[in-house]
């Protein structure tokens, strides 16, 4: 019994890290969000990687080639449709989706006057694909931190949104991936408002 004890232990260490939720408060509690009606949100896409590319660049030169070799001239409009479909998609679905789950209105006027700022910071992307015979979703990972309007150097609190995947039937990459925002924004609010108290 003795030496099956630690083996336990050891199966556990090792078992550990694949069983973490794909909602994970890493840091800080929730419920100072309790008579918070609405708040400011940023979204960044610095540190981005996009599927088995690698960083997002590499992804948009691939693409643009592809278009080019294509249709000389298309790349550049396809650079500049995959850069607005944040906002024309994944932002306004997290935001829409995050509202009605979590009854707080989150807005991207720098002016407003609230007390919170949230930074959603996308890590990933895997757009996903639908060739009508076959498809896969789209997936985001996202690292969600909350800030004091007045101190933006030190989070209150920070969750770690992965794999979250939807969006299996769009045939376009936006509005695909953009399902996946609004799966990430219902999830997150859903978290929110069980733990805010």
């Amino acid at each position: 019994m003795k030496k099956v004890i630690p083996l336990l232990l050891m199966m556990a260490a090792v078992l550990a890290p694949g069983l973490l939720k794909a909602q994970d408060l890493v840091k800080g509690k929730l419920d100072f969000l309790k008579d918070v009606t609405d708040m400011q949100v940023r979204f960044m896409y610095n540190k981005l990687v996009v599927g088995e590319e690698g960083r997002e660049a590499n992804y948009i030169k691939r693409k643009k080639a592809e278009k080019e070799a294509k249709e000389p001239g298309s790349g550049v409009a396809w650079e500049e449709a995959w850069l607005g479909d944040r906002k024309k998609y994944y932002e306004p679905q997290f935001k829409e989706s995050f509202t009605q789950s979590a009854d707080i209105k989150l807005t991207d006027d720098s002016t407003a006057a609230t007390k919170y700022i949230m930074v959603v910071t996308t890590k990933f992307i895997e757009p996903g694909y639908n060739v009508g015979i076959s498809s896969h979703k789209a997936g985001v990972n996202l690292d969600v931190e909350v800030f004091d309007k007045d101190n933006m150097k030190k989070s209150i609190c920070k969750i770690i949104m992965d794999d979250v995947r939807a969006g299996k039937g769009q045939f376009a990459t936006g509005p695909r991936i953009g399902v996946a925002y609004s799966k990430a924004g219902k999830e997150l609010g859903r978290m929110i408002s069980r733990k805010k108290g």
